[in-house]
């Protein structure tokens, strides 16, 4: 009789092993994201630089990632379709497995004058210019000091 109930002991024990071992192992198994236009249904060469539009480039393709907020020297717009997939696993960062940037370019008019595809993560250099603002600067005693005479102890008069 003792045999047989150490044995189921060990049966469930073994099980439960086995089940804490599969979850455990279950949390170290990779998230995969994709996120941004499918890159499978960009045909690029439906794309006829000095004929189409941005009407018919949103038609064809759909509303794109981003913009340029502003434009370039000679007037021109980018548009960005941006396609990411990466890989999560646990708790850690992101790892980037693959990226397309398709950038197209639009004139003044709004007429395609470029497409470029790019592999990969491009990094954004910022550029390091500063804008100057006008006013004062404060310090620790003007902080302090300033409000001194703005002030009377005099009541203000009721109307």
């Amino acid at each position: 009789m003792k045999k047989i109930f150490d044995t189921y002991y060990m049966l469930r024990l073994t099980f439960f092993l086995n089940l804490f071992l599969a979850v455990f192992l279950a949390g170290c198994y990779p998230t995969i994201d994709s996120r941004g236009f499918n890159p499978e249904t960009l045909d690029l060469t439906k794309i006829q630089i000095g004929i189409d539009t941005k009407q018919s480039i949103q038609e064809k393709f759909g509303s794109p990632s981003t913009g340029s907020s502003f434009p370039t020297e000679n007037q021109e717009q980018n548009w960005y379709y941006i396609s990411k997939k990466t890989s999560t696993t646990s708790f850690y960062h992101p790892k980037t497995l693959e990226q397309q940037t398709v950038v197209i370019t639009f004139d003044a008019q709004g007429i395609v004058r470029n497409v470029q595809k790019f592999q990969g993560e491009h990094p954004v250099v910022p550029i390091d210019r500063k804008t100057e603002t006008t006013g004062y600067e404060s310090s620790v005693m003007r902080d302090i000091f300033g409000n001194f005479g703005r002030y009377s102890s005099q009541k203000p008069k009721q109307p």
